[in-house]
């Protein structure tokens, strides 16, 4: 919905852990920059934060006092696909680039994803998706 609003630039604020969804992290704001002709900006926590008292996830696992390790890796992705060296895992890092915003439309009018768009059927689709869930509640 942000590129069809006219985004050009998304920020993704993440606290993610490595067992969690590290594998989909190099890819998921990058697909996203290109099905949506903007910029994402995918920042996620680095390190591992402990708690003084012991508690469950309800993940039958045994109580713990930390979450896992948060592993950082934020990078930058242009509306091509293109995006920036991920940062550190480990260590607190600052990400500087230079984005031009230009090439949002510049991608958009050359690749042309917008002309076989069919937000008419989303539309349809998420009302009935909605009525079901409030048929369930």
């Amino acid at each position: 919905m942000y590129g069809l609003n006219g985004a050009e630039i998304v920020f993704n604020p993440c606290a993610t852990i490595d067992t969690l969804s590290e594998t989909l992290w190099p890819i998921e704001a990058r697909c996203a920059a290109v099905a949506n002709n903007y910029f994402t900006v995918a920042i996620n926590r680095v390190g591992t934060e402990t708690f003084p008292n012991e508690f469950t996830s309800g993940d039958t696992k045994p109580g713990h006092t930390d979450f896992g390790h948060f592993f950082g890796s934020s990078y930058i992705t242009g509306p091509d696909g293109v995006r920036t060296p991920g940062l550190d895992r480990i260590h607190n890092g600052l990400l500087i680039a230079e984005v031009d915003l230009n090439s949002c439309r510049q991608v958009r009018d050359s690749w042309g994803f917008r002309m076989t768009q069919r937000p008419e059927l989303y539309a349809e689709s998420l009302t009935e998706y909605v009525k079901k869930l409030q048929h369930k509640h």
